[in-house]
């Protein structure tokens, strides 16, 4: 049975009678029949009137209250996302800033959030300038914003830029942008960004421009990275800023910057803005935040503009397949302009050659449109860029789409149509979740690399061990020497692998979910089938992610990693056979989700289907190398096996 996973500092266990009223009481408020719906591109809330029992058992008061009921929509990565729990961070923020509502609860697949009563300011002033006062409340804002302690806020993904290393944070978020946003959504927009102007490696190019200013270092702080209109509420001239869910650690100037453009200042409210903002951050004793403001700041406005370029385009045209029929000539005319607005605004950035004229854009958005990734490729799946997808698209080895059907998933289907009589076994990293995104797991191979040397062992790696940002590789290759007499110190191993299983925790606090993926786990819980974890990373990181998202009842001990033996980690089959002898199920009653070709490995000998998880090319390339039959993009076939049986 794995470890209890270690406890956030700002988290207290919710167990026992009292916490099980709270959840009830939570889900009947949730279910009000009155209740008010404010949808945001991130969450989906409701407003509701705060009971008198609720209020006592979460110690608050009720008069005239009223609480959000805050449920997480299923998004298209198109922003930065570094703390996967808002409510952990608002705890901290809402100590420091006593205007940001609280969350009461987070119940893992929602969570249950004071209310700020008053107004949007996207509803009492749309557009045009809000105002000195306004502006001196933001700057005030963000003073205060960077005076959250540090040591408070919840861990960072691993590798994350250290304080003052400015260029690496701003490297971080144009690489975010590229392989992130751009790079995964080509295969669908390449003849669109082509015809409009945009070509690939347009983000690596502003990176590396010889003649941008390379930034000043700053200290870093808290930041919230989206004060716009929609979430800044006012009541009596009192402004309170909400949805922390993008916050993140970084230069302070990256926020300054994303609120003068989101807020649409012009050119005058901008140099005001940026002068209260000096003023506010000197007063509250951070003066060393605005060094060099008036030559980076312009590089973060550049950036804001280049990195918006490609959600704007893709949202324009996606819009146009939502409405039921054709779109006429508004409709065209229409996301043209909004093209146009993008592309007028990144053409410096990122140095286009031109910007075409609208009559251009509306011809290229036409011609995609009609095309087969335009209203051709479903229209469930071309909602907007946040909201639900339901079609699946997987990319061939040339980047093309092709849609998988329930039908194609042959056997896999015929098990997942009676989950009640089969058993699904995931592995951790990539299906469930990205424990080390962006590569930030070569730290901790960097980390058991040296460790080895200190204690004087060298010579042990080949070459490609040595550059491995696995730390896997690394921990076999010492296993490996261990027991061939290479080396002698079995102590080592052991503290290679407390130094991995430290690493690996620490990821877990902040590991993005898999999209799908905690829906998938639900669904097949609900509906009476086994499910295990097989895994070559360590239980108590397993243990730590299923706490942190509320998961730990649906697999219950069926966690089954790393062991003393590195020797077993997959593509040994070890952890599968646990695994069925724990759910007492047989191989041709359970399939594998996995995604690498050791997964296939460990699937087949183990002698259980196997489905393959690629998110993109890259990740799919050597599965299908390998000889995996079935290689999906997205957890969507899976999901609608589960909500309409098989084709």
């Amino acid at each position: 049975m794995p470890s209890p996973p270690p406890r956030s500092p700002h988290e207290a266990p919710k167990s026992g009678r009292r916490e099980t009223w709270i959840r009830r009481l939570a889900d009947s408020h949730r279910d009000h029949p009155d209740r008010e719906v404010v949808a945001g591109h991130h969450n989906i809330n409701y407003v509701v009137p705060l009971s008198w029992s609720l209020a006592l058992l979460l110690r608050t008061m009720p008069f005239r209250a009223r609480v959000k009921c805050r449920m997480p929509r299923r998004t298209v990565e198109v922003v930065p996302r570094i703390w996967p729990s808002e409510a952990e961070l608002l705890k901290v923020v809402s100590r420091h800033l006593a205007e940001v509502p609280r969350c009461f609860r987070d119940f893992g697949d929602w969570s249950l959030h004071s209310y700020r009563a008053g107004r949007a300011l996207s509803d009492v002033q749309p557009e045009g300038p809000v105002g000195e006062p306004m502006m001196r409340s933001f700057a005030e804002f963000f003073a205060r914003t960077a005076s959250v302690p540090e040591a408070e806020l919840p861990p960072r993904p691993a590798g994350w830029p250290e304080s003052a290393r400015t260029e690496e944070f701003l490297a971080w978020l144009v690489d975010f942008t590229e392989e992130r946003v751009h790079r995964p959504h080509r295969w669908r927009f390449h003849e669109l960004f082509t015809a409009v102007g945009i070509r690939p490696g347009v983000m690596a190019a502003f990176r590396d421009d010889p003649d941008r200013p390379r930034l000043t270092p700053r200290p870093f702080c808290l930041l919230h990275t989206d004060v716009h209109r929609a979430n800044v509420v006012v009541d009596r001239k009192q402004v309170a800023v909400i949805d922390w869910e993008l916050a993140m650690f970084g230069d302070p100037l990256h926020d300054l910057a994303t609120h003068l453009v989101r807020m649409e200042y012009e050119k005058d409210e901008q140099s005001t803005m940026k002068e209260l903002w000096a003023e506010a951050m000197e007063r509250a004793g951070h003066r060393d935040m605005t060094a060099g403001l008036a030559a980076d700041l312009p590089v973060y406005l550049d950036f804001e503009y280049a990195q918006s370029v490609f959600p704007d385009i893709m949202r324009a045209a996606l819009d146009l397949t939502v409405p039921p029929g054709e779109p006429d000539d508004a409709d065209f005319a229409y996301a043209a302009a909004r093209v146009c607005r993008a592309l007028r605004r990144a053409a410096e950035p990122l140095k286009l050659d031109e910007v075409p004229d609208e009559r251009r854009a509306e011809r290229a958005l036409r011609e995609w449109f009609a095309g087969p990734f335009g209203r051709a490729l479903g229209e469930g799946e071309a909602r907007d860029m946040d909201g639900d997808a339901d079609e699946t698209v997987e990319r061939d080895a040339a980047g093309r789409g092709l849609y998988t059907a329930p039908a194609e998933l042959g056997e896999v289907a015929r098990l997942l149509s009676a989950p009640d009589e089969s058993c699904v076994l995931f592995d951790f990293d990539g299906p469930v979740c990205r424990l080390f995104p962006d590569g930030s797991s070569a730290s901790v191979a960097r980390e058991l690399r040296e460790h080895a040397r200190e204690r004087g062992v060298s010579g042990v790696l080949t070459p490609r061990e040595e550059r491995s940002a696995d730390p896997h590789d690394v921990l076999r290759a010492m296993d490996r020497a261990l027991r061939e007499g290479v080396i002698q110190d079995a102590g080592l191993i052991a503290e290679l692998e407390a130094i991995l299983t430290a690493g690996e925790v620490r990821a877990a606090h902040t590991a993005p979910a898999t999209p799908g993926a905690h829906r998938l786990i639900r669904g097949l819980r609900e509906r009476g089938a086994r499910i295990a974890v097989v895994t070559n990373n360590s239980p108590r990181a397993v243990a730590a992610y299923l706490h942190l998202h509320g998961l730990t009842d649906a697999f219950g001990p069926h966690v089954h990693g790393r062991t003393d033996r590195p020797a077993l980690l997959k593509p040994d089959p070890d952890s599968l056979n646990r695994a069925l002898r724990g759910l007492g199920a047989q191989p041709a009653e359970a399939v594998m989700i996995g995604d690498t070709a050791t997964d296939l490995q460990a699937a087949r000998d183990a002698k259980v289907l196997f489905v393959g998880y690629a998110r993109d090319e890259r990740k799919a390339a050597p599965l299908r190398e390998a000889g995996a039959e079935l290689v999906v993009p997205t957890l969507e076939p899976l999901l609608r096996l589960l909500d309409t049986g098989p084709s």
